[in-house]
């Protein structure tokens, strides 16, 4: 017997809510056989996965115009809850321009996995924020950019910490 998501197409993917069990369970199993294979680049790798899910998901669905910093917090929540049902806490600090998202209940990191040590599944994370800004922002009419850093994943549920937190830097202007 097929299952549903077997017969749709991407922009209807894009609007399934699929079970998110299976996604993580892939990137862990996916973490393992690149640590398996003596993979250098796992973190860069995985954040390619993430920009990879944002220029598809971007084909089809946009959730603003443009990114600037009076609406990075609103932008990123939407994100976040349309892309993994995810509620988030985010701190933006003006003066270091650094950005920090927290997520209790990650969806990527639901479970503390002594095998996959420091790589956490979130790290998919930011690279798909990151890209998804700057899509976003590619295509704005508004001539000020917004940009996003992936710095890194500072906690993760996976590591045993209590959430996970994605951090950024951002710069605005100029490409």
């Amino acid at each position: 017997m097929m299952n549903k998501s077997s017969n749709m197409t991407r922009e209807e993917l894009v609007n399934f809510e699929a079970a998110m069990n299976q996604s993580r369970n892939m990137i862990y199993h996916l973490i393992r056989f690149m640590k398996k294979n003596k993979t250098v680049d796992v973190r860069e790798r995985l954040r390619g996965m993430g920009k990879n899910i944002a220029r598809t998901f971007y084909n089809y669905w946009k959730p603003i115009d443009d990114v600037n910093t009076f609406n990075l917090k609103d932008v990123l929540t939407t994100i976040y809850k349309k892309v993994l049902g995810s509620s988030i806490v985010i701190d933006i600090d003006e003066v270091k321009k650094t950005i920090k998202i927290k997520d209790s209940k990650c969806a990527l990191c639901k479970y503390h996995y002594e095998d996959i040590g420091n790589i956490a599944g979130c790290e998919v994370l930011l690279g798909m924020s990151s890209e998804f800004i700057k899509l976003i922002n590619e295509n704005s009419k508004n001539r000020s950019k917004l940009t996003l850093i992936p710095i890194e994943v500072s906690e993760s549920l996976s590591y045993g910490d209590d959430a996970c937190v994605q951090l950024f830097n951002y710069k605005e202007g100029g490409k």
